[in-house]
């Protein structure tokens, strides 16, 4: 462009110049000016000076204008800077997300009130990346200036540097090299000035601690940070905390469904409900069982649930290609200090159930100070978390983690004696307090130990443990637990010799039959105990077989056999001057007489035993009232609970021999002691059987639709314990007052559902007398 406007100048310079020196040399050549300027000679002297001065002024301002061109008077104006980058690094979100509906929920509210930092913590496989990274995506709208993502290896137990995570971050937001090294102090420094008045979003994943994450907080007042961590981060108090526990059950199947494809869930129900509980309800374990089912083109719900049930086996299941849940829960265990990992191994010995600090004591060989210390480390790695007073509670896979461990780095000997410690305290438990602080988890756990004693040759241990735990496990609902247990130990007896184990087996196993409604097998089970204890030096023993038998043939409906056995047994307690095992004695056999129809004898019966009973319980429980405080008041609570179970018994069949004779007052006054004796000790089966007495005594006075109320109330109490032979009398019973009112429609279906019943515990005669009751 300079070179165009160079070549104007000169050209131009070059034709005003060229105009006067033509004349002057025409006027040099012929002394006169051209003829076209002859008329101009006069002014000759005049028009030479003014020609040049026309042509210098051309010439200078052209060169001029030129000059100006070059120079521009002002600079242009600057160009706009480049805008900082926007960085995108969050993972895709995963496939087939279910549930957490409450914790989005959570962290969405804490982000409207405005809230800087988020933390989400949760137990290793509670799928806390899986929702920080969607609620990532979901919130992007809301943070302009960009997301990062960083991931700070904390459950691989290799932790990222705060500087390496600062300096990879430095770099997203497109910091030059030279601000990409320094000290940790310089680059959080660098870090928050970038970030100070931009609108960013930051994911740490998997922070290994509070300190870890705090140093790479962002300084922008508009920023919000989501971290994750296996840890509890009770130490960063900046963070609002959002904790995960595993999955309900309806989520988890939503999970397994979409995995796993609808159709083999839909045809396998309730086999992909066992599934996805031995995951433990984990989106990680439900995610890789899901995925191993569905890579088999045969692979049924109910082989998944075939492999999972097997515990020792569960977690060598539990994983597919690059993913296994227990490298999760290893990756976790090695993050802890030595002796938190030996108090973990310990716990792998204990059962499936909450611990107390006293057994996790005895499993780890500590005093309860340092153990309590542990277990609240443990809680803190998110192992194990708080179930109630010194109590704790372990996941079912982390217990499997802990039990793998023990296998394998304790010698056989240290884990036998590690076994022997954790029986005598469970034993030591199930006695002093009788099972009051258990709950339905300690239903399978004990005799799931028990057979793990037997196992292991402790048969010793197994039967003091089983014979501790039976007075509990008998007043549960649902007896193949206790079944199992009672199993588990005539193994034992027969491994060992033991004839008097054999004898408690069969009794105990007796027992459970009998609760279940089983009264054939009961019955065998009971005479091959009394058979073996008739030669036995321990003679109470032999009395309260006699007379539980006695009540079993009652229940099936061999009056004369009952009579024989019960006979039998009082003689022996007068003989060995038992007057409690008199009185109760007594009272079967007023059960029996009120079978027979014979009330008199009834009343006869029990009312000799009641006294005895009443001052029998009273004395159990009058010390608990009157001198113990804390545990030795549940320890006499405890003891007199089976007493006053006989007394309520008493009441209630005394109620029932009243009613028979006509005594409605004083039938009403006994049911009405018994309803709240059981009520008061948590027994429903007793409290059913009392509101179906109370029921009919209604019925007798004409008050039928109170007798009704009481049947459902019966009804309802059988179904909480799940008593079938419960379930019959009280449907049956319904439906006689339903027949009653005219609503034969509402009777059948109650007739119907108690022939179902009996026809579960075998008893096809009395189904079919149901159902004669049926309308056509």
């Amino acid at each position: 462009m300079l070179r165009t406007q160079t070549t104007a100048v000169l050209v131009t310079g070059s034709a005003l110049l060229a105009v006067p020196l033509a004349l002057a040399l025409h006027t040099a050549a012929c002394g006169t000016l051209p003829p076209v300027l002859g008329p101009l000679a006069p002014l000759a002297p005049f028009v030479w000076p003014l020609v040049a001065a026309v042509a210098a002024g051309a010439a200078y301002t052209a060169v001029r204008r030129v000059r100006t061109r070059r120079r521009p008077t002002a600079p242009p104006p600057a160009a706009p800077a480049p805008a900082p980058p926007d960085p995108t690094g969050l993972p895709a979100p995963v496939d087939h997300f279910s549930g957490r509906v409450i914790e989005t929920d959570a962290v969405l509210r804490l982000v409207r009130i405005g809230h800087r930092a988020i933390a989400v913590t949760g137990a290793p496989g509670t799928g806390k990346s899986a929702l920080a990274v969607r609620l990532a995506h979901e919130l992007r709208p809301l943070f302009p200036g960009g997301r990062l993502y960083a991931d700070l290896g904390g459950g691989r137990g290799e932790p990222s540097s705060p500087a390496a995570v600062l300096a990879g971050l430095l770099a997203a937001l497109g910091a030059p090299a030279e601000e990409q090294s320094g000290t940790a102090a310089a680059l959080a420094a660098r870090f928050r000035g970038r970030t100070a008045g931009r609108r960013i979003l930051l994911l740490l994943d998997d922070a290994a601690d509070a300190d870890q994450a705090r140093a790479l907080l962002p300084a922008g007042e508009h920023c919000l940070t989501l971290i994750t961590s296996r840890a509890a981060l009770r130490d960063l108090p900046e963070a609002a905390a959002v904790p995960l526990a595993p999955l309900t059950e309806p989520d988890a199947l939503a999970l397994l469904t979409a995995v796993a494809g609808p159709d083999r869930v839909t045809a396998e129900p309730d086999q992909a409900r066992a599934a996805v509980h031995a995951c433990g309800l984990l989106p990680l374990a439900v995610r890789i069982a899901a995925g191993a089912s569905r890579s088999r083109p045969t692979g049924q719900i109910s082989v998944l649930a075939g492999r999972l049930a097997a515990e020792r086996d569960r977690l060598h299941h539990l994983r597919t290609d690059g993913v296994a849940v227990r490298a999760a829960f290893e990756a976790a265990y090695a993050a802890l200090g030595a002796d938190d990992r030996a108090l973990l191994r310990g716990l792998g010995a204990c059962p499936a159930a909450p611990v107390t600090v006293r057994i996790a004591a005895a499993a780890a060989a500590l005093d309860m100070t340092r153990t309590r210390s542990g277990l609240d480390r443990l809680a803190d790695a998110q192992l194990a978390r708080p179930a109630g007073p010194d109590t704790y509670l372990l996941h079912d896979l982390v217990r499997l983690l802990a039990a793998e461990r023990l296998d394998h780095e304790t010698a056989p000997a240290d884990r036998r004696a590690v076994l022997e410690r954790v029986l005598a305290a469970c034993a030591a438990d199930a006695s002093a307090h009788g099972g009051r602080d258990w709950d339905v988890a300690e239903q399978h756990a004990v005799p799931h130990l028990v057979r793990a004693a037997v196992r292991e040759g402790l048969h010793r241990h197994a039967h003091e443990l089983a014979l501790a735990a039976d007075p509990w496990l008998e007043g549960r609902p649902g007896q193949s637990p206790r079944i199992a247990m009672w199993a588990a130990v005539l193994d034992a007896a027969r491994r060992s010799g033991e004839q008097g184990w054999t004898a408690h087996a069969m009794r105990g196993l007796g027992s459970a039959y009998a609760h279940e409604g089983l009264l054939d097998r009961a019955v065998d089970h009971l005479g091959m105990a009394a058979a073996l204890q008739r030669h036995a030096a321990a003679r109470p023993e032999q009395t309260a077989t006699r007379r539980l038998l006695g009540d079993v043939l009652r229940g099936a409906g061999r009056y004369e056999e009952a009579l024989r056995e019960l006979r039998t047994a009082l003689e022996g307690c007068r003989e060995a001057d038992d007057i409690v095992g008199e009185a109760e004695v007594l009272r079967s056999l007023g059960a029996l007489h009120l079978d027979r129809r014979r009330p008199d004898e009834a009343i006869d019966c029990l009312e000799r035993a009641l006294p005895v009973l009443a001052r029998h319980t009273d004395d159990r429980a009058g010390p608990a009232d009157a001198r113990h405080t804390g545990d030795t008041a549940q320890l006499a609570d405890a003891r007199h609970t089976g007493d006053t179970a006989q007394l309520a018994d008493a009441r209630r069949d005394l109620g029932t021999a009243y009613a028979q004779a006509g005594g409605l007052v004083p039938a009403e006054r006994h049911l009405r002691s018994a309803l709240a004796l059981y009520r008061r000790e948590g027994l429903t089966v007793g409290e059913g059987w009392t509101l179906r007495e109370l029921g009919r005594l209604e019925e007798l006075r004409g008050a039928y639709g109170t007798g009704g109320e009481l049947h459902r109330a019966a009804l309802a109490a059988f179904e909480r314990a799940g008593l079938g032979a419960g379930i019959a009398a009280a449907a049956e019973a319904v439906g006689d007052n339903l027949l009653v009112h005219g609503d034969q429609w509402g009777a059948d279906e109650q007739y119907r559902r108690a022939a179902a019943a009996h026809r579960l515990l075998g008893d096809d005669a009395r189904a079919a007398e149901v159902r004669r009751k049926l309308g056509t």
